[in-house]
């Protein structure tokens, strides 16, 4: 077999995709055409901002009761059967990322969904947002440490 050279990463390989502009690795193409990639990209940037705002809250809030205040894992890229296992032990797509179990002001709880700045809700975050603040809980969409930080000082009071 005769090896090509990719002419995006410049990897030499006998699998390619010939295309107009010359030979493309199947890794380098289904990187171009897969529309995951850019909402991993999102996923990735979303996961940064949440791990941010769990490092800070220490510093912010000493006096927090740790247990409390956690991360749901209801979101990522995972291999199908461990996905499958989660969704059989009860794991719901669109349960907000994080969420505070401290009632205050009236509401039960305090639910953060972390997104980008161009970050936008799924249908089944718009559901469960739209159940647990009829069943009186705080929904926020948040798109920054700080403005999560923000965000548990006033519902904290």
């Amino acid at each position: 077999m005769k090896e090509h050279c990719c002419i995006i990463c410049n990897k030499k390989t006998v699998s390619v995709i010939n295309t107009g502009e010359g030979p493309v690795c199947y890794n380098c193409y289904s990187d171009k055409k897969n529309p995951l990639k850019s909402k991993q990209h999102h996923d990735n940037e979303e996961a940064r901002i949440q791990s941010e705002f769990f490092d800070k809250i220490p510093i912010f809030f000493p006096n927090l009761p740790d247990r409390l205040l956690f991360a749901v894992p209801n979101g990522g890229s995972r291999h199908k059967i461990e996905a499958a296992n989660m969704k059989r032990q009860g794991v719901k797509r669109g349960v907000a990322d994080v969420i505070l179990q401290i009632p205050k002001k009236g509401y039960a709880s305090l639910c953060l969904e972390f997104k980008t700045s161009t970050g936008k809700q799924s249908v089944e975050q718009h559901e469960y947002q739209r159940q647990v603040e009829m069943a009186g809980s705080k929904y926020v969409i948040v798109r920054s440490v700080e403005q999560a930080i923000q965000v548990m000082r006033q519902y904290l009071g």
